[in-house]
């Protein structure tokens, strides 16, 4: 193996990867079915050499940033490699944002350069030195505007390992890349453990549902991270084939996992939905790595490394993988060694973490707080149901309404918005009921697998004005 140009100080990443180039180089680490090839070991390695020298050669070095669009491609292991070969940092994005969002991140974070495809260009303007940050992950904004954090190269090492060590994620496996690699969830439980031990992934630019139980059979995969709505999507459209044999590992994570999906999905392909809780600024947290099924909704565990406590009902996250912070802002959420997550959480009496939603999203209805979750759990139990969403809207006598978006059964009897509120108010609180139903044919959302909140609010508003 040839060095890397500019390197000031060793990478333990790059020093992984360098020892499965030189055991196994020609192993296949990304197949790509839609391209009908698949990249070795040695391939990603030559390619992380080209990126280096193109990225010197306009400048990047030690505490330059990069903003990578490369998304669901193998460029992405390649420009992050480069970058430690730089000690800089990068920041991954999905490929298909728009130039405005990457000129924007590209400012806003003082990037030395921008990549888009194949093409790299210095950015113009004031750059900022990012020292000791391997990586700026973009959070999810759920709590509002999206933030970065700070996170080291040990920090993602350390993440990597919790995840590998916790869900037996083994350097002979093969997993499905559905999820956007970019994100914060993928690059720890696919691009790190790649990189870490060739643990090798089939890719595709997004979740091509049709293709995917014939992935997994080809390339004989074995875990599959995915988001609740594509397992919720095989629960409706089963394979035809059935469920592929060798894919046992299913992890659930991005948004909650109901555990009416976990029980039609095992009893239908016999294999169960792993739940998996995690956030941008501390990694993973919690793991259900039982194979019982028992309708708690339990996230699990916590991770190998990683302490969890919960304090005035929120959960408090410390381990050598929590991020150092955000960019620009002290985060006061960073305390007592570790970080404060938006959740609220508590503990059962077998030792597991169970959300009971977050504390931003409560609705203030005449002063009293109703926590969506409760409303949305309760109108899921309801016939006729087939998912539903609770959010806020403006209310010139209370304050704030609650507005129940309800997605209909399409093979149940029709129901109507009296309906709904009884049902309610058979359960609820009165203040806790509904004031307002939206029915909707799906809920939006986004690429992460979360309620798209803003798409959400902007039909609620809609239906409401007219």
């Amino acid at each position: 193996m040839t060095s890397t140009p500019g390197r000031p100080s060793p990478s333990r990443l790059l020093a992984r990867f360098t020892d499965i180039c030189r055991d196994h180089p020609a192993k296949p680490l990304i197949h790509l079915p839609s391209a009908g090839r698949s990249v070795t070991a040695s391939e990603i390695w030559d390619a992380h050499t080209v990126w280096a020298n193109r990225l010197a050669r306009i400048g990047v070095g030690a505490g330059r940033l990069v903003v990578s669009a490369a998304g669901n491609t193998p460029a992405l292991a390649a420009q992050v490699l480069a970058c430690r070969a730089l000690d800089a940092a990068v920041m991954a994005l999905d490929g298909d944002v728009t130039a405005a969002e990457i000129d924007a991140l590209a400012l806003r974070f003082g990037a030395a350069a921008v990549v888009t495809g194949d093409a790299v260009r210095a950015r113009s303007g004031p750059v900022r030195c990012h020292a000791g940050a391997a990586m700026l992950k973009i959070t999810s904004g759920s709590t509002g505007s999206p933030k970065a954090t700070r996170t080291t190269e040990d920090q993602l090492i350390a993440d990597c390992l919790h995840i590998m060590e916790a869900m037996d994620i083994r350097p002979h496996d093969t997993q499905i890349a559905a999820i956007p690699v970019s994100h914060s969830y993928g690059l720890g439980n696919l691009l790190l453990p790649m990189l870490m031990q060739g643990t090798a992934y089939v890719l595709r630019e997004s979740f091509v549902p049709q293709l995917l139980p014939a992935d997994a059979c080809r390339f004989g995969a074995r875990v599959f991270p995915g988001v609740p709505f594509m397992f919720e999507y095989f629960v409706n459209n089963p394979p035809p084939d059935g469920w592929p044999p060798t894919l046992q590992r299913l992890i659930s994570a991005g948004a909650p996992l109901a555990p009416a999906t976990v029980r039609a999905f095992h009893d239908r392909f016999g294999v169960k939905i792993h739940s998996f809780y995690g956030s941008s600024e501390t990694g993973g947290i919690a793991f259900d790595g039982d194979d019982e099924i028992d309708g708690s909704g339990a996230v699990g565990r916590p991770l190998p490394g990683v302490t969890i406590t919960i304090r005035d009902s929120r959960v408090h996250v410390r381990s050598d993988a929590v991020s150092s912070g955000y960019v620009d802002d002290p985060g006061e959420e960073f305390v007592n060694g570790g970080f404060v997550t938006g959740d609220c959480g508590e503990w059962d009496a077998r030792g597991r973490l169970l959300l009971r939603g977050r504390v931003s999203s409560f609705v203030n209805v005449a002063g009293r707080k109703v926590q969506p979750d409760e409303v949305e759990a309760v109108l899921r139990t309801m016939p006729g149901v087939a998912d539903a969403r609770v959010v806020a809207a403006p209310d010139a006598r209370r304050g704030e309404q609650i507005v129940a978006c309800i997605v209909a059964d399409a093979d149940a009897a029709s129901i109507s918005t009296l309906d709904v509120r009884r049902f309610c108010a058979e359960r609820l609180a009165a203040y806790k009921v509904p004031r307002a139903i939206v029915f909707v044919e799906h809920i939006p959302l986004t690429a992460r697998g979360k309620t798209d909140r803003d798409a959400l609010d902007a039909v609620v508003r809609a239906r409401l004005h007219a």
